[in-house]
């Protein structure tokens, strides 16, 4: 498969990036790609470990890299490499007169570089999972609609779900504009002024958003959710704001890659897609409810113990089939023990998100010595809400389609619920 630069290559690019205030044009950045394998002939071949600066000289490193360099492994802030051999980008020192140069003038640049991303929210020894640019760049696609987009970056770019937004502007011949280190009021500050007209986030993303007031003011045409579950509620509230415009939501990993697009509007995705081999992506459900997934491209070598004799990866998120949809449950690694009982927190959630006076919900446990964990809900309540009648109609909610054990123990009224650095709900 070609690599990102010749792919870039073999059609006319017009797409500008936006960051920290300053403009640079893609078409610029493959010039300064052109130039790193020019002037430092001597990575070819060679692993290398980006370490992220700015915005434009990461997309001019990756352009650079695939199809040259043996590995690239996209490293977050803070993450150190056990591996001694790799080559530190931006480099720490000349390295031009080291005997690794090659003496030859002519490098090959058809090779197949692997992309190493960590596990999202890692520090210290991060987990490494490989991919190919073909495995990245699977569910990318080109058109003149699609190439007329402007997308908002509110994902790391050395993340998954922010590498999928990058690779999918540079490849479409989108703009793209960052906005991922800033809170919502000034995201939606950037947006609105870059007159941004597509935005992948995950849901609890979405919600803060939605919580400024202000998403409406956007012309958004390309809305996507991912790396969480997308409950009805937020489903329903971005289609009812933006009625006009596309809206998917992904089921993907650093794991396993790109798993479901479902674009119908509704949470979970059709019965009918596990065990059809139409799809994608080969999927069916396990005896222990979780998902199981079979991606066309090979699978990162260190996920052979998840991995059964069909290929098939267990994702470990639990699922339920109801009225012919699957729907996600929450993760099985990620249960509260109440008594013995396992409450999924996920699922807590999208209950208690079907109020409309609140934002945001997190559901954690409390330790009991009776029971060993109870369940305790933290809430943002919209500012016109009343508090205590709030909390009713969420007991209403729990008590009407929740367990007796599931049911939230105690109801906590917040300003605001973190997030770790990939938009997630942040659980620990």
């Amino acid at each position: 498969m070609p690599s990102l630069l010749a792919r870039l290559k073999s059609q006319p690019q017009t797409g500008v990036i936006t960051y920290a205030g300053k403009r640079c044009a893609v078409a610029g950045l493959m010039t300064q790609a052109d130039k790193i394998r020019q002037q430092h002939r001597q990575l070819a071949h060679q692993p290398i470990a980006l370490n992220f600066t700015n915005l434009a000289e990461f997309i001019s490193a990756i352009i650079a890299f695939d199809g040259w360099c043996s590995a690239l492994y996209l490293c977050p802030p803070n993450v150190s490499i056990a591996q001694i051999e790799l080559i530190q980008w931006p480099l720490e020192s000349d390295l031009s007169d080291q005997s690794t140069a090659k003496e030859n003038n002519t490098v090959s640049t058809n090779q197949q570089t692997a992309w190493y991303l960590a596990t999202s929210g890692t520090t210290g020894q991060p987990k490494w999972y490989s991919h190919t640019f073909a495995s990245l760049t699977a569910s990318s696609k080109y058109s003149e609609q699609l190439q007329s987009l402007n997308w908002a970056l509110l994902y790391q770019p050395f993340r998954y779900a922010g590498l999928q937004v990058l690779l999918q502007t540079l490849l479409s011949g989108a703009d793209l504009v960052d906005a991922t280190e800033h809170e919502p009021l000034a995201q939606l500050a950037i947006l609105k002024k870059a007159k941004v007209t597509a935005i992948s986030a995950t849901p609890s993303l979405w919600r803060q958003l939605l919580m400024t007031g202000q998403l409406g003011d956007l012309k958004l045409r390309y809305m996507t959710l991912g790396g969480e579950i997308a409950d009805q509620s937020v489903l329903d509230k971005l289609k009812g704001l933006f009625p006009k415009a596309k809206l998917r939501h992904i089921y993907a990993s650093t794991e396993a890659g790109v798993g479901l697009v479902v674009s119908d509007g509704l949470a979970g995705f059709p019965a009918k897609w596990l065990g059809d081999h139409s799809q994608s992506v080969g999927l069916k459900v396990s005896d222990k409810q979780h998902l199981l997934v079979k991606p066309k491209f090979n699978l990162c070598q260190n996920l052979t113990a998840q991995t059964d004799s069909q290929g098939y990866l267990d994702t470990q998120d639990k699922v339920a089939i109801k009225d012919d949809r699957v729907l996600f449950l929450g993760r099985a690694t990620g249960t509260i023990n109440v008594g013995g009982n396992k409450v999924h927190p996920e699922k807590v959630e999208q209950v208690l998100l079907q109020c409309a006076h609140i934002s945001q919900v997190r559901v954690y446990p409390k330790t009991s010595a009776l029971m060993g964990a109870l369940v305790v809900a933290d809430v943002t309540v919209k500012t016109e809400a009343d508090q205590q009648e709030v909390k009713r109609e969420l007991l209403q909610l729990a008590k009407n389609q929740l367990q007796r054990f599931e049911i939230p123990t105690k109801i906590n009224i917040v300003d605001k619920i973190e997030h770790d650095p990939s938009g997630k709900l942040n659980r620990k």
